[in-house]
């Protein structure tokens, strides 16, 4: 569908310039935007991502030595460490992200309710697939590998 793929090449292209505008790599902004205020281990991290678990720590590495998120460990088990984004870097991503918000918002409110709930089970549906698929694409890579 042309008019898919082009909006899915909107999204990375947009991802990809708030990254350079942070000097991050797209991967590192998505990652940070699945990760938002909460924490996570580095394990759910690579899972969310699909990385492995190297490249998660390579990529959780970049990100705390450029400061937008901090490994914490478990007051109850030490053992344990999570990621937390660093909420004033946060903050700094989500003003790149905010004019596009913005324009969503007036966009979606031209729609009446009962389009706007067709619109939302799109995308929920969407954003399933579109798991499903990553799934299928990474796990098919593995095997190939093995």
């Amino acid at each position: 569908m042309p008019l898919t793929r082009e909006f899915a090449a909107r999204i990375a292209l947009f991802h990809e310039a708030a990254a350079r505008r942070l000097g991050l790599n797209a991967s590192d902004v998505k990652a940070l935007r699945l990760l938002g205020e909460k924490a996570m281990t580095a394990g759910a991290l690579a899972d969310q991502t699909g990385l492995t678990g190297a490249a998660a720590t390579a990529l959780i590495d970049r990100l705390e030595r450029s400061g937008y998120v901090v490994r914490e460990r478990d007051k109850r088990d030490r053992r344990r460490v999570t990621i937390r984004a660093a909420p004033a870097k946060l903050r700094e991503l989500d003003r790149l992200y905010r004019g596009l918000s913005v324009d969503m918002a007036a966009l979606l409110s031209k729609y009446d309710s009962s389009q706007f709930a067709i619109i939302v089970d799109y995308i929920v549906k969407a954003t399933e697939a579109l798991a499903k698929q990553t799934t299928k694409l990474r796990d098919e890579g593995r095997r190939r590998r093995q």
